[in-house]
């Protein structure tokens, strides 16, 4: 029985739209991707200023002492590396005094200070560190992060530039442990996230960083530093909007680091996975909505395939090939030695579209004992450009809400 090429159907018109705005993305994510390749940044000849770097950390997950090893080994001249906790009892410390024994020759120190300037317990704990730092250039990673031993040299290296305050480090997933939903967790980071991040920066620039960067101590302490930051979730979002809207140019390096993806279940790693969407609502909420075209694969069988037709099937078809190309792409320009996996690559997506839906609900997010509101978000970016810079007498309102 031959199919009909193509049918005057509400829906059917309706998955074309979709199907043809969701191709058009997939040929920019794959055209990005490939123009993408990482690599560590050589700074230029004599530019070698001293660098702070910053890890907020909390808990011992296994693979800690693994990733905050990483950040004691660079191959830089003059670096200092701070860790801090909000408890002498956090089972963090424990892991940092064993790296401070073992680096005895490193200038590694370790803030415990229970002070919170706002409700976001990890910029708090970076607003404790920063007191500490000494240098004028600060990195600030998050604890589940590993690197090698360019991290320092590639994100200091585009700071010779006055103009640019802030630079964003990409990320692609590493999974821990052999759980299946890490090896699953991993896929959507490197294989959607990724290319996402690299289409919006290809066609508009950044204006956002990600939770590891590098940052100009005058850019950060424009807008209030790390005490205004404490009133924001997500921070590192605010962090690199804030610096822009300062004037400040923000850039993508093409050194990458790892994070770890070590959920153990799949109900786990999905109740993360709406986080994320939650959060990614809050920063933008536009480019969320449209963000649909990236996971379309459960929208194009619902509109599609009751009425099937020439152009329907064939956009279905075409929309998983071309998602398999990026897969593969991905891992060439990402350097990745995780196996490739064509055949989960659909179920992914309809993952993926399923946690952007349930992010589409609810207007909190519980983090801690605080929740943080996408109106008081909102709020907080668009006033960005008035916040008093640190050491102001404006006192920052809050976000949270006991």
């Amino acid at each position: 029985m031959d199919l009909p090429i193509f049918v005057l159907n509400p829906f059917v018109i309706a998955g074309v739209i979709l199907g043809l705005a969701a191709l058009a993305y997939l040929v920019l994510a794959l055209y990005f991707t490939w123009r993408f390749r990482e690599k560590p940044v050589t700074p230029a000849a004599g530019f070698r200023p001293p660098v702070s770097v910053l890890k907020p950390v909390h808990g011992a997950q296994p693979f800690l002492y693994e990733c905050l090893r990483t950040f004691c080994d660079q191959d830089w001249p003059e670096y200092e590396v701070i860790f801090g906790a909000h408890s002498e009892s956090d089972p963090a410390v424990a892991v940092v005094k064993r790296l401070m024994s073992e680096f005895p020759d490193r200038d590694l120190r370790l803030v415990v200070d229970a002070s919170l300037v706002g409700p976001n317990p990890r910029a708090s704990n970076l607003a404790n560190i920063y007191r500490a730092a000494r240098y004028d250039i600060l990195i600030v990673a998050d604890a589940d992060l590993k690197v090698d031993r360019n991290c320092i040299a590639s994100l200091a290296a585009p700071l010779i530039d006055p103009k640019v305050g802030a630079v964003a480090s990409i990320y692609k997933g590493l999974p821990y442990g052999g759980a299946a939903a890490a090896d699953f967790g991993t896929m959507n980071i490197s294989d959607w996230f990724a290319p996402s991040v690299l289409v919006d920066v290809g066609l508009r620039g950044i204006d956002f960083v990600f939770a590891m960067c590098s940052v100009r101590r005058e850019a950060l302490e424009s807008f209030g530093g790390f005490n205004h930051l404490a009133n924001f979730f997500p921070d590192d979002f605010a962090l690199g909007n804030l610096t822009a809207q300062r004037g400040y140019q923000v850039v993508l390096s093409s050194y990458c680091c790892d994070t770890i993806v070590a959920e153990k279940s799949f109900s786990e790693l999905f109740r993360h996975e709406i986080l994320w969407q939650r959060m990614e609502r809050f920063c933008r909420p536009g480019d969320h909505f449209m963000s649909v075209i990236t996971w379309p694969l459960p929208l194009l069988l619902v509109l599609l395939l009751p009425w099937p037709t020439v152009v329907g099937l064939g956009i279905i078809a075409t929309e998983i090939v071309l998602r398999i190309a990026l897969h593969y792409q991905v891992r060439r320009s990402f350097r990745m030695n995780t196996p490739a996996q064509p055949w989960l690559v659909p179920i992914r997506e309809c993952v993926c579209f399923f946690a952007w839906a349930f992010g589409l609900f609810g207007n909190k997010v519980k983090w801690g004992k605080n929740i943080f509101t996408y109106e008081t978000f909102r709020k907080l970016i668009a006033d960005g450009r008035n916040v008093t810079p640190l050491g102001g007498d404006r006192v920052a309102t809050s976000l949270g809400e006991k």
